[in-house]
């Protein structure tokens, strides 16, 4: 079956640059190395002539769909065809399963690309099990985001997941090069990069190659529109400004998105309103996605304010809910509230650390079974032939005095001691119902 023009066919003119510059082989791949180095292990399965079922995903604008469209020359012996999960139905899928079939009894293989893979239902998902499990069919996801918690585990044992990363500088460099290189070809014009536009051009990019081509194409137009016709296009900041302005990209001279979001959290986390309150603006006026903003918050209230006062996580998510329902100019009120209210909040750490610790203590191996009273009850029905009665009995705590079991909740871990309140704010109070607890079950092992 012959694949889609959006993905895998060379474009009309007008194309934009990302395209036009988009690889023809895997040399002109850019970033990447450990999938596509020397060693890289994508590269190794193409050099065999083999190619597994896997998801790819990552970022737009890392080279997935650069490196997809090129998986037809590199393997010829497969036949492919390209779905779109947001698209296609169940129909369509029974539809490739059959292809595979056909494909297979002929001694060859088909690769299914699946576009946004992380979009599917349960459904959906489950109709490929049986045709990936028996090599009729290979899949091939593509997403932008992490796929784990969207396949289902059957699905997501069945295939390999590698992670594309940002674009690092060096990979941008080339990029750069190469585009200023096809457009003075295009344009029969020598173009010179400012290195002060060279530089914010590839701060903008955030690791993303199609929105650097993008960007340096508006600019280069936008050069050649003030200067008229002539031998040299020079390109400066002002150009790449023009450009990130109109796009709602640019927060100011010399200011990254990075560095706005740093300073907006580190302000709300010092208890000063008013320098996050500028922070906010300066965000808002220069086009930034206020559902980011709001998440960000949301991680805010869970990770810095804490116990201190639970209420600000609710606050937080009822942000991102409100921002996301009004959307803007209205959502900078909500978003304004919430940001004085976390700002003027007590803070406690007390929360993550716990976790953090938590997980250190599983990871290094302290995995202890579960007591068979507090196991599942049909489990313990199991156990009750060969286990004392009273060994499965549960001590449902608020018949115990004082509201308190002295059963043993974490064998062997009766000393441990994750979390650690703080005295700040609400948690003042949880840290004294802690050791009221504490002291009844020390008083009851005397």
């Amino acid at each position: 079956m012959k694949i889609p023009r959006s993905l895998f066919e060379k474009g009309k003119e007008g194309t934009p640059l990302p395209y036009r510059l988009r690889p023809s082989s895997l040399d002109d791949l850019v970033g990447q190395e450990i999938l596509f180095g020397k060693n890289g292990v994508l590269r190794n399965f193409l050099a065999q002539g083999r190619w597994p079922s896997m998801v790819l995903f990552g970022p737009p604008g890392t080279g997935k769909s650069g490196f997809v469209r090129l998986l037809p020359s590199l393997l010829p012996d497969y036949s492919f065809s390209m779905i779109n999960a947001t698209t296609a139905g169940v129909a369509d899928l029974k539809k490739e399963l059959a292809r595979g079939a056909d494909r297979r009894s002929a001694g060859g293989r088909h690769v299914v690309v699946v576009d946004e893979i992380h979009t599917w239902s349960k459904s959906q998902q489950e109709v490929l099990l049986d045709g990936v499990e028996s090599g009729q069919i290979i899949l091939l996801g593509l997403s932008n985001a992490a796929p784990y918690a969207a396949l289902i585990p059957p699905l997501a044992s069945r295939l390999l997941l590698f992670p594309f990363q940002p674009l690092e500088d060096n990979a941008l460099e080339i990029l750069l090069d190469r585009g200023i290189d096809r457009l003075s070809k295009e344009e029969a014009i020598k173009i010179q990069l400012d290195p002060e536009a060279r530089s914010m051009l590839k701060r903008f990019a955030g690791g993303d190659g199609r929105r650097l081509l993008s960007t340096l194409e508006g600019a280069v137009m936008a050069a050649r529109g003030q200067e008229g016709e002539g031998e040299v296009i020079r390109i400066s900041t002002g150009d790449v400004m023009s450009i990130l302005q109109s796009a709602g990209q640019y927060y100011g001279d010399k200011d990254t998105h990075y560095d706005i979001i740093s300073a907006f959290i580190k302000s709300i986390r010092n208890y000063q309103p008013d320098a996050a309150l500028h922070w906010l603006a300066r965000m808002i006026e220069g086009g930034e996605d206020p559902l980011y903003i709001a998440r960000r918050l949301v991680i805010l209230a869970a990770e810095d304010v804490g116990l201190a006062d639970p209420q600000a996580l609710t606050q937080a998510v009822a942000c991102y809910t409100a921002v996301s329902q009004v959307g803007l100019p209205e959502g900078r009120i909500p978003l304004a509230l919430t940001t004085l209210f976390l700002a003027l909040s007590p803070k406690s750490i007390s929360a993550y650390r716990a976790i953090d610790r938590a997980l250190a203590d599983v990871r290094a191996g302290f995995t202890p079974p579960v007591p068979v009273y507090l196991r599942d009850r049909t489990t313990k029905r199991g156990l009750s032939k060969t286990t004392p009665e009273d060994a499965l009995l549960y001590h449902y705590p608020p018949e115990m005095p004082d509201g308190v079991s002295s059963q043993e909740y974490l064998p062997g871990g009766t000393s441990v001691r994750y979390y650690h309140p703080e005295e700040r704010g609400r948690e003042r109070e949880l840290k004294e119902r802690l050791e009221a607890v504490r002291k009844i079950l020390r008083e009851r092992e005397m």
